[in-house]
């Protein structure tokens, strides 16, 4: 019975001074240290989100708790946090890259996720579908932009009506000229090649500025160049005269 006493007594100091040490080293957090590539508004998103928790000692605080508040932020894609003695926490954010804009007040990222962002990235390219999802959406755009960046063109929007169609409208940076090309609803890799040879061949040194290349033909494009100053023709005669066949092929 004593020993039994003994221990009971043992444990119950040994209990106290854990308790006791664990009370000193569970100093209050004080401070958060943000690393990441962060803009001024995502900086202040997290700032403000932070300012929010209800933290407690540096280490009864629940780091898992704290990562995941603050993956609901649309952009973040990674947190990590630690512990810093005596009373900080420091927080690592990756954040996701918009390459597209979504309508009006969304991005897609490069997996072809939806993200609404703090900031305006008016320089890229702009998605606007009737069907497909974003995902897919990607997938069509890193197809043609790895065939327009043969010539040094770049993907400014791209368009998909409600019957399925793809327009992309490409831009090269050493001009201000937007070329748009009606590319259809299949074929799109082989419609897009047709271009680049029709690019290379006839564009390239054209006067006039194009209007629209339509390549939904089975083996050849036709090329629609604006109305120059001296024409007085009546527009659908224009149209109809401006149209020039390119036999078919790709490279």
């Amino acid at each position: 019975m004593l020993n039994r006493i003994l221990i009971a007594a043992v444990l119950s100091i040994a209990a106290g001074s854990v308790y006791g040490i664990w009370m000193v080293l569970d100093t209050p957090i004080q401070k958060f240290v943000v690393q990441g590539e962060l803009s001024t508004q995502e900086q202040k998103q997290v700032d403000n989100l932070l300012a929010g928790l209800n933290a407690g000692g540096i280490l009864s605080t629940s780091l898992g708790d704290i990562s995941a508040t603050l993956l609901h932020l649309p952009w973040a894609r990674g947190v990590s946090v630690r512990r810093q003695w005596p009373h900080a926490l420091v927080i690592t954010l990756k954040r996701a890259n918009p390459i597209a804009r979504w309508g009006e007040h969304q991005y897609v990222s490069a997996a072809g996720e939806l993200m609404a962002l703090p900031d305006s990235y008016l320089g890229l390219p702009q998605f606007t579908v009737a069907l497909d999802d974003p995902a897919s959406t990607m997938g069509v755009y890193r197809l043609l932009e790895q065939v327009f960046v043969r010539e040094n063109l770049r993907i400014s929007e791209l368009i998909q009506n409600g019957q399925g169609e793809w327009t992309v409208l490409v831009k090269n940076p050493g001009s201000h000229q937007t070329t748009k090309i009606l590319l259809g609803a299949e074929q799109l890799n082989e419609r897009a090649h047709r271009y680049l040879r029709l690019q290379r061949q006839v564009l390239v040194d054209a006067a006039q500025q194009v209007d629209y290349v339509d390549a939904r033909y089975a083996s050849g494009l036709a090329v629609r160049y604006q109305p120059s100053g001296e024409d007085t023709g009546a527009p659908g005669d224009a149209a109809a005269a401006a149209h020039q066949q390119l036999a078919g092929g790709t490279d």
